[in-house]
């Protein structure tokens, strides 16, 4: 039997169009994708937490929290004048937010975003980032302070930026009066960080704070105190 012409072409046209189909319905990756994002929680509006929006030069960060949970998820914007400088970065965070500060501590003009929670696990409470013009880098939060600064250290870290410098206060405890059974006396130390041009904290000085109220300034320095005891019962 002979087919004509005509008939094969129908055929023809409605492979093709069968096959175009099937394509349609391939995912098709893009660029601005992110693996990521398929794992990330879906929030309502309704779940905010925490809403701030602050400014670095002519950089704008709005930063939202969802979730009322020990794991929450934060969104933070990065905008120059009015234009987005990255896609919405959305993160899991471990706390609430207790403040955001923004700040260039390295002095290489890309503005640095610090969200500060109260996640009081070791090496908890801290998550940065430096932003550029298209991107942003994690910064890595600081693990536990190195020599002596880490002597007695168990987290409940809080922090704030103090002129170029992150400043990191934590409790200690004193090991030779837990070894005994005895209430330590209360004390905190506080570490300062610099950020270096590679965007990498550098730990830099650490001085211990005791809470006896007529002890005052740093451990390492006592007689100042000894001095101001001395004017406090010279002087009455």
């Amino acid at each position: 039997m002979r087919t004509s012409s005509f008939t094969l072409l129908l055929l023809a046209s409605g492979m093709c169009a069968a096959l175009t189909a099937c394509d349609s319905t391939r995912p098709v990756a893009s660029e601005s994708s992110d693996d990521s994002a398929s794992t990330t929680p879906t929030v309502e509006a309704s779940d905010v937490s925490f809403d701030r929006e602050i400014t670095q030069g002519n950089y704008r960060f709005t930063v939202k929290t969802f979730g009322t949970q020990e794991q929450r998820v934060a969104s933070i914007r990065s905008y120059r004048g009015t234009a987005q400088t990255i896609d919405p970065l959305r993160t899991d965070i471990m706390g609430a937010v207790t403040n955001v500060v923004s700040g260039d501590l390295n002095g290489n003009g890309k503005p640095e975003l610090y969200i500060f929670t109260d996640n009081k696990k070791a090496n908890g409470g801290l998550y940065a980032y430096e932003f550029g013009e298209r991107g942003y880098t994690p910064i890595t939060s600081p693990s536990t302070p190195t020599g002596s600064a880490g002597t007695g250290y168990a987290g409940q870290d809080t922090y704030q930026i103090m002129g170029n410098k992150l400043v990191r206060t934590f409790p200690v405890t004193s090991a030779t009066a837990a070894a005994a059974g005895t209430t330590p006396a209360a004390t905190s130390r506080t570490v300062e960080y610099t950020l270096d041009p590679s965007g990498k904290l550098v730990m830099g000085s650490q001085w211990t704070h005791n809470a006896n109220p007529f002890y005052s300034g740093h451990q390492k320095s006592p007689a100042t105190s000894v001095a101001g005891l001395f004017c406090l019962f010279s002087c009455a």
